[in-house]
C-alpha cells in the first residue's frame, strides 16, 4: 500500500475503533435501563422485529457492495461525471428497495402470532410496535446511498463518527424518556426520528464535500456497464439472501420454538457479540476502501502479500477475543443482569465458536468482494440458507438453544467458509488454496490450545467480584498477546506489520 492508502487505513482505523468503543458503552447502559424498567418481554419482543425486518431486507439484493465496486475505479481515475451517473442509479435502485421492504412488511403484519410462541402479556400494540421498527427500517434506505462514496473514497470514517454522534443523542433522549415515563413507543419512536436525521446529515454533506453530486446527471452509464453491474447484483442477491438467512432467522426459529423469553435471554450475549464484532468490523471495515484500490492496480503476487498479512491480522484478533469472551461472558452478566440470564457452558462454548468461525471469513470475504468476484459461486448461499433452515429446526426440537447455533457453524463452515477464498486463489490469486487452509488450520489449531490453557488461568483469578473480573481480562490479555507474538514472531506476514506500523510512526513524526 502506499503512503496515502496507509495513511486512511490508520486514520479509519483509529477513528473507527474509538467510535464503536463509545457504542459499546452506550449500548450496555441502554441495554441495562431497558432491562430494568421494561423486562425480558419487551427485550425478546425487539429482538424478534429485529430480526424479521433483517430478513426483510433481502430486498436490498447487495447493491451496495456492486455499487461500492463499481465506484472504486472512477474514484481512482477521479471521474466525476461517472461516479455521478453511478450514484444517480444507486439512488433510483434505493428508492425501489425502500418502498418494496415497507409494503412487504406491512403484509407481514396479520401473520405476526405465527412468529411467537407466547404472546407477551404487555399492554401495548404490538403491530403498532412492528410498523414503527418497518419504518425505521424504511427510512434508512432513502439517502443512505449516499454513504457508498465515503466508503469508496477510503473515509469511512465520516460514516462512524456521524453515527456514533447520532446515537449518543438518541441514547441520551431515549433514556431519559424510559425513565420518566417507562413507555416503550415513544422509545421507539425517538430512535426512528434519530435514524431519519442520520441518513439526512449523512446526504447533505455528501454534498457538500463532494460538489459535483449535486444538480442533474447529464452523464448515462453505458448499457454494457449498467447489464454488468446489474448481473453483480443478481450475484449478490443471492450471497444477501444467505447472509440474512444465517444472521436474521435464528431468533425467529427460537421464539416460534424455544419462546420469546429464551430469546430475550439469548439477545443479551447477542448484545454482546455484536458490540464486540461492531467494534472489530469498523476497525476491520477501515482496511477496505485500500483493498479495493489495491485490487484495481496492482499485480497478482502484491494482492496475495497482502492478504497474507490482513488473515494474520484478523486471525491474531480472533484468536484473542474468542478465548476472553469465553472466559468473561458469563461472569459479565451474572454480575450484570443476574443469574437467571445466564447460559449453559455448551451453549456459551457454541456462541463462541459461531463468532470466531464468522470471523475468520473476513479476508476472504473482503478480497472477493473488492476483486468483484461476484458471480462466481453465487449458488453458495442459498445452499448455506437453506441447510441452515434444516438444520436448525431439526436441532432445536432436540439440543434447543444449542442446536440452532450449531446448526449456523456447520452451515457456514461446509459453504463460505470454503468457497470465499478458493475463489479468490483460483481467479484472483491464480493459485492453489492448499495453502490458505493449512495457514488456516495453524491460526485455528493454536487458538484451541490457548483457549483449553487460559480457562485454569481465568478460574483461579476470578473470584464473582468486578475487580477480580477486570484482572481476569487485563492478565488474559496480556499473556494471550504475548504468546500470539512469540509463536509468531519471525513469521513473514508479522515482520511485514511491524515494518508497515514503523513507517506509519515515521510519517507521523515527519
Amino acid at each position: 500500500m502506499t503512503k496515502t492508502k496507509t495513511a486512511f487505513v490508520a486514520k479509519n482505523l483509529l477513528i473507527g475503533s474509538g467510535t464503536q468503543a463509545i457504542f459499546l458503552i452506550l449500548s450496555f447502559i441502554n441495554r441495562t435501563v431497558f432491562i430494568y424498567f421494561l423486562g425480558k418481554e419487551y427485550l425478546g419482543l425487539d429482538a424478534l422485529f429485529t430480526n424479521i425486518l433483517m430478513v426483510l431486507s433481502f430486498a436490498e439484493l447487495g447493491i451496495g457492495n456492486a455499487i461500492i465496486f463499481s465506484l472504486y475505479k472512477s474514484i481512482i481515475d477521479r471521474n466525476e461525471a461517472r461516479i455521478k451517473a453511478i450514484m444517480a442509479l444507486y439512488a433510483k435502485a434505493y428508492c425501489i428497495i425502500g418502498l418494496t421492504v415497507f409494503t412487504v412488511g406491512l403484509l407481514v403484519i396479520p401473520f405476526l402470532d405465527l412468529f411467537i410462541k407466547n404472546p407477551p402479556n404487555i399492554p401495548e400494540n404490538i403491530p403498532l410496535l412492528y410498523f414503527l421498527f418497518l419504518l425505521n427500517t424504511t427510512i434508512s434506505y432513502l439517502f443512505s446511498y449516499k454513504k457508498a462514496i465515503f466508503s469508496a473514497d477510503q473515509k469511512e470514517y465520516i460514516i462512524n463518527v456521524s453515527q456514533q454522534v447520532f446515537y449518543l443523542i438518541q441514547s441520551a433522549v431515549q433514556l431519559m424518556y424510559l425513565y420518566s415515563t417507562h413507555d416503550y413507543i415513544g422509545f421507539v419512536i425517538i430512535q426512528v426520528l434519530s435514524t431519519f436525521g442520520l441518513n439526512v446529515f449523512l446526504a447533505i454533506y455528501a454534498n457538500k464535500k463532494y460538489n459535483f453530486l449535486k444538480g442533474k446527471t447529464t452523464e448515462k452509464l453505458e448499457k454494457a456497464e449498467v447489464k454488468s453491474i446489474f448481473q453483480n447484483v443478481k450475484a449478490l442477491a443471492m450471497y444477501k439472501f444467505g447472509s440474512i438467512i444465517m444472521n436474521g432467522t435464528d431468533n425467529i426459529i427460537i421464539g416460534a420454538f424455544l419462546g420469546l423469553g429464551v430469546v430475550g435471554i439469548y439477545s443479551n450475549y447477542l448484545l454482546i457479540i455484536a458490540a464486540v464484532v461492531t467494534v472489530l468490523s469498523r476497525a476491520l471495515n477501515s482496511i477496505t476502501g485500500s483493498i479495493g484500490h489495491l485490487n484495481n492496480a496492482d499485480n497478482d503476487a502484491k494482492k496475495e502479500q497482502v492478504f497474507k498479512q490482513l488473515f494474520f491480522i484478523v486471525a491474531w484478533i480472533y484468536f484473542l477475543f474468542s478465548i476472553i469472551l469465553f472466559n468473561v461472558i458469563n461472569p459479565f452478566i451474572t454480575l450484570w443482569l443476574g443469574e437467571s440470564f445466564v447460559l449453559g457452558t455448551g451453549t456459551v462454548l457454541a456462541i463462541i465458536a459461531s463468532f470466531y468461525v464468522n470471523g475468520m471469513q473476513f479476508p476472504g470475504y473482503t478480497y472477493r468482494t473488492t476483486m468483484g468476484l461476484f458471480r462466481q459461486g453465487r449458488y453458495v448461499p442459498i445452499v448455506m440458507a437453506a441447510l441452515n433452515i434444516i438444520l436448525s429446526i431439526i436441532f432445536a426440537t432436540h439440543f434447543g438453544l444449542t442446536g440452532v447455533i450449531v446448526a449456523t457453524i456447520i452451515s457456514r463452515l461446509v459453504t463460505t467458509t470454503l468457497i470465499d477464498p478458493y475463489l479468490v486463489y483460483h481467479l484472483g490469486f491464480k493459485k492453489r488454496v492448499d495453502g490458505y487452509f493449512a495457514m488456516y488450520l495453524g491460526y485455528a489449531s493454536i487458538t484451541v490450545i490457548a483457549f483449553v490453557a487460559s480457562i485454569p488461568v481465568m478460574n483461579w483469578i476470578y473470584k464473582g467480584t468486578w475487580l477480580t473480573l477486570i484482572l481476569g481480562v487485563a492478565t488474559l490479555f496480556i499473556l494471550l498477546n504475548i504468546v500470539y507474538f512469540a509463536i509468531f514472531y519471525r513469521k513473514a506476514e508479522c515482520q511485514a506489520i511491524i515494518e508497515r506500523l514503523k513507517r506509519l510512526v515515521l510519517q507521523s513524526f515527519s
